[in-house]
């Protein structure tokens, strides 16, 4: 009986089955607004409460770009803060930078540049990420 339990629980760990899928989260961020930027962040760490291990992505376009640029943003420290203690990215569009006159120069260290929003926001889905949009 004590093999079989030991037969039992090593294919039973082996298999998969109990163990804890990461999650894996993007968030779509469109909004100007300060409070959203704020609002992101707070959720992402309140994730990181009880997900440590968690992987999680904003995809700042269109007005939210502003998050992201050096003498814009209010919210640089706290992004630095969730940066320093998990993995998490902070991703701005290309396209809504051109539009915006924005230089990748003119971005906090941590932004990450991706061609189109809207083929980062499909390509991770596409991986098996979650998808939120944020704010309004």
């Amino acid at each position: 009986m004590k093999k079989l339990l030991i037969v039992f629980f090593t294919l039973f760990s082996i298999s998969g089955f109990g163990q804890v899928k990461p999650y894996k989260i993007v968030f779509d961020l469109a909004s100007k607004d300060t409070a959203d930027f704020s609002g992101v962040l707070r959720q992402f760490n309140n994730i990181l409460k009880v997900a440590p291990d968690a992987e999680l992505e904003v995809v700042c376009h269109g007005p939210a770009i502003i998050m992201l640029v050096k003498d814009k943003t209010l919210v640089e420290e706290k992004m630095m803060e969730v940066k320093n203690r998990a993995h998490v990215s902070f991703k701005a569009c290309a396209n809504s930078m051109k539009r915006m006159h924005i230089d990748q120069a003119d971005l906090v260290s941590l932004a990450e540049v991706v061609p189109v929003a809207m083929l980062e926001l499909a390509d991770r889905q596409m991986e098996g990420w979650s998808y939120i949009r944020a704010g309004q």
